[in-house]
């Protein structure tokens, strides 16, 4: 594959998972909003069962939202669960300013050359972005309809059939 059609694909692949992610949220933003919990569907395609959808309960979550309030609350009902802790840190400020250079420079060290002990500089592996022109799906949807990208990316989704591109059927 040539760095042109691998452009091409990624490009691509990015705008079908953006109309497949919209249409997974919308499905379940629908199904939330008209079954009720317990429901459970199978859905079959092709006449084999492809899964199953299920709205189950929600989970519970609990967090302290107002550390002051929870605290005085604490404080007047239950003293015993208070404990006072004494901690030395770093300055934040000064842990970025660390962090900073040492991400410049590529090593923990001072400017006169002495090891920082307890700071770890790791490179990352390359990242690719793929960033989409405003009418990507419009091409990338008329492209797909004429049949243009099968040989492309037909087999990201191989039980689709390209468009005839004589016309005929």
């Amino acid at each position: 594959m040539t760095r042109d059609e691998q452009a091409v694909r990624l490009i691509v692949s990015a705008v079908l998972a953006d109309i497949l992610a919209k249409a997974d949220r919308a499905d379940r933003d629908q199904v939330r909003t008209t079954w009720v919990v317990g429901d459970r569907l199978n859905g079959v395609v092709a006449d084999h069962p492809a899964g199953a959808i299920q709205v189950k309960k929600g989970a519970v979550r609990a967090t302290v939202t107002d550390q002051a309030a929870f605290a005085e609350w604490v404080k007047t009902h239950r003293a015993d669960e208070l404990e006072t802790v004494r901690t030395t840190r770093v300055r934040p400020a000064y842990v970025s300013a660390v962090l900073t250079a040492a991400k410049k420079t590529g090593t923990a060290v001072t400017a006169d050359g002495e090891e920082i002990p307890g700071i770890t500089v790791v490179a990352g592996e390359p990242t690719v972005a793929v960033t989409l022109a405003d009418d990507a799906a419009d091409l990338v949807s008329a492209a797909w309809q004429s049949g243009e990208l099968w040989e492309l990316i037909g087999g990201l989704l191989p039980a689709l059939e390209p468009a005839d591109k004589d016309g005929a059927e």
